[in-house]
């Protein structure tokens, strides 16, 4: 018994001696161990300071370069600053700028065609003015590189790419990029077909035909008709088809000339494609699909004439696609379709449940169509939903080059997998204001709640708090920060706070604000639907009764005691500090701008080109010399003052008032003087800047 307990006692001081021995050797770390593996400031994410290596021997970390210092930004033994900057400055969009450590912070990329610092503001993303797209002085500031929808393009070759639409454009691809091209013409180009990059031609409205020889000099040629056309295809050296409304069929051979041919329908033909000189196809509405075999046109039979042919295309006389849609009424479901066509018919391939426009064959292995909301792809089996749509009309040179064009300056290419947007840089609905303090303070307000503010340097967008989606109407800058602007959906209007827009007020009634204008951050009204005129003192709005219940468009403010608005049925109010009254107009037209450079020289604009001039007695009518809508109006004294409206139309008032070309046909909206100097528009899809 006495020897277990001896034995057990020195069983446990050995244990105990050995705990204490690996209790010693894991505080040293390493002795005559070899096993500790020794660790480098580096490897312990240490740049300065004094530390251990791990296995009980120091380590100099170094020291750190001013302004840092070790443990500076709040972390032992690493080079920091206590201020050191995360974010740039608010309002730089791209460059860099001084972390206050030493380093640098990337405040972004621009994206083409801006580039940093293009117009002089530096870490501000804007075009160069040589970069810009001009036409009569007018250049395009949003969106860029434009805002022109296409029509229609086609591709002769990968470096050979023309794509036509509004306003007479005209855009060309070399194979590394686009360039605009002189029309001659503000008319509306519907189709183009290259046969080489010398021998291109293009129809559009009123019977319009355009042909260039040179690449790029285009001259109108003779078409013998005035009807609109839609399409034209070059079947073979000097054999030109053009097709249009009314089932117009116009054809050019050798130098004679184009003729008519006629293919029994007055149905409008919407395009034409050719495999060669005895393979030309035509589609039209109701059903019409013709074909011309080199001998006669014959009719092919589609059964319906339920449905309206938009395209054509193919790869050869054996791959023949086209594509058809109906919208059968308000609430009935409309549908598109592709058919496989030969002259015995035609062959559903696809049926989508929403209407299709476009179709173009790259190779029998790679046909694309699109539409409403829905775009598809065949790849000799089967098809498949694009997810995103293409944006219009569908072209290219082969499976490898396949663009698509649509409104707006929208153009897309594709992928091999999905549809990638190549332009613009930003889109724009309709720009409904301008207004601003001088020329790098400019303010434009959109439909679905754009509000853009531009610095002499670029855009900025701001914020409407808790909406993306209101139809902003009017904007007022008394200064640099103090801004408000109205909007006609959710009826409210808003004050810039230095960063976002915030609601200040809440129409009576849900109705809709149109317009604002003011003299001070005191003195501001607002009018709108059912005659509501809303006044502004500084810190509260106030309804102010008008006894008039026609939506009232516009209001000019020339102080406390004198504010002039003006709206639909020839309506001109005024107000002389206590309340408003009607005046004699002498006019039914609906009025949509007011202006003026006094209480004595007031100026009113509208409907069917009125103008209306107040001279302190009396409202006179003014020869305008044209019979467009006036929109807008605005001046910097009584000899300089500008009307603008639709059908790209600008007046200019010296002593007299002379029309100026815009390059556009589009609506605008309103105008903007900052100096003597310059001019802005805006209006459907576009901000224009004449420097």
């Amino acid at each position: 018994m006495s020897r277990d307990n001896s034995f057990a006692a020195g069983a446990v001081r050995t244990s105990r001696l050995l705990v204490v021995l690996f209790a010693a050797s894991l505080a040293a770390g390493c002795g005559d161990d070899d096993d500790c593996v020794p660790r480098t400031c580096e490897s312990q994410g240490f740049n300065c300071g004094a530390v251990e290596d791990g296995c009980g021997k120091p380590l100099d970390c170094g020291t750190c370069a001013a302004p840092s210092t070790c443990g500076g930004g709040g972390q032992d033994n690493v080079c920091g600053c206590a201020d050191i900057k995360t974010a740039c400055t608010p309002g730089a969009e791209c460059g860099s700028e001084p972390d206050n450590c030493g380093g640098t912070i990337s405040c972004g990329m621009c994206a083409a065609p801006e580039v940093c610092g293009g117009r002089g503001v530096e870490k501000m993303c804007g075009i160069p003015v040589a970069d810009r797209e001009c036409s009569e002085g007018w250049c395009w500031e949003y969106p860029l590189p434009h805002g022109y929808s296409f029509q229609g393009a086609h591709f002769s070759a990968p470096n050979d790419g023309w794509a036509v639409g509004e306003d007479g454009f005209i855009q060309h691809w070399d194979g590394a990029k686009w360039t605009r091209v002189a029309s001659g013409t503000l008319t509306t180009l519907n189709g183009v077909h290259a046969l080489s990059p010398t021998d291109v031609w293009m129809v559009g409205a009123g019977g319009t035909v355009l042909h260039s020889t040179a690449g790029g000099a285009f001259a109108p040629v003779s078409s013998g008709t005035t009807r609109d056309l839609k399409a034209v295809w070059d079947s073979g050296p000097s054999d030109i088809w053009v097709v249009g409304a009314g089932g117009t069929v116009r054809r050019a051979q050798g130098s004679s000339g184009f003729q008519g041919v006629d293919v029994s329908t007055t149905k409008d033909l919407n395009s034409v494609w050719a495999s060669g000189p005895s393979d030309v196809w035509m589609v039209g509405n109701a059903g019409t699909l013709r074909r011309y075999d080199g001998t006669a046109v014959s009719s092919i039979n589609v059964v319906t004439t339920d449905i309206d042919f938009h395209q054509v295309t193919g790869t050869g006389p054996n791959d023949v696609w086209t594509v058809a849609s109906d919208d059968p009424c308000l609430f009935c479901d409309d549908f598109g379709q592709v058919f496989r066509t030969t002259p015995a018919g035609i062959e559903q391939s696809l049926r989508s449940s929403d209407q299709l426009f476009y179709v173009y064959a790259a190779s029998p292995l790679l046909v694309l169509t699109g539409g409403e909301d829905f775009g598809y792809v065949y790849n000799g089996t089967k098809w498949t939903d694009t997810d995103e749509d293409a944006v219009g009309p569908i072209t290219g040179s082969g499976p490898d080059n396949v663009w698509s064009f649509g409104r707006g300056g929208r153009v897309q290419k594709w992928s091999g997998q999905a549809w990638t947007s190549q332009a613009p840089l930003r889109t724009l609905g309709a720009a409904k204001a301008i207004h601003g303090t001088g020329p790098s303070d400019l303010w434009v307000v959109a439909d679905t709640g754009r509000v853009l503010h531009w610095n002499g340097g670029g855009w900025h967008e701001l914020p409407l708090d808790g909406s993306t989606t209101d139809d902003m109407s009017g904007v007022y800058a008394a200064s640099a920060t103090a801004v408000w602007a109205t909007s006609a959906f959710h009826d409210s209007i808003y004050r810039f706070d230095g960063t976002r827009f915030l609601p200040q007020y809440k129409a009576e009634g849900s109705q809709a604000l149109y317009a604002i204008h003011g003299v001070s951050e005191t003195e501001l009204w607002a009018v709108g639907a059912m005659g509501q005129a809303v006044h502004f003192d500084g810190t509260t709005w106030t309804r102010q009764p008008t006894d008039v219940t026609v939506s009232l468009n516009a209001v000019w403010v020339q102080g406390p005691s004198l504010a002039i608005a003006v709206g639909d049925e020839g309506t001109i109010l005024r107000w002389e500090g206590a309340a408003w009254s009607k005046m004699t107009s002498g006019t039914s037209a609906a009025l949509k701008a007011v202006w003026g450079s006094g209480p004595t020289d007031i100026w009113a604009a509208g409907a069917n080109g009125t103008l209306l001039r107040y001279n302190g007695a009396l409202w006179l009518p003014v020869l305008s010399g044209t019979s467009s809508q006036l929109n807008g109006l605005m001046g910097r004294s009584a000899t300089e003052v500008y009307a603008v409206g639709d059908n790209g139309t600008l007046l200019r008032f010296d002593g007299k008032w002379t029309q100026e070309a815009t390059g556009t046909r589009r609506v605008l909206r309103a105008v903007w003087a900052p100096s003597a100097s310059e001019l802005w528009m805006v209006g459907d899809s576009a901000v224009l800047h004449k420097p």
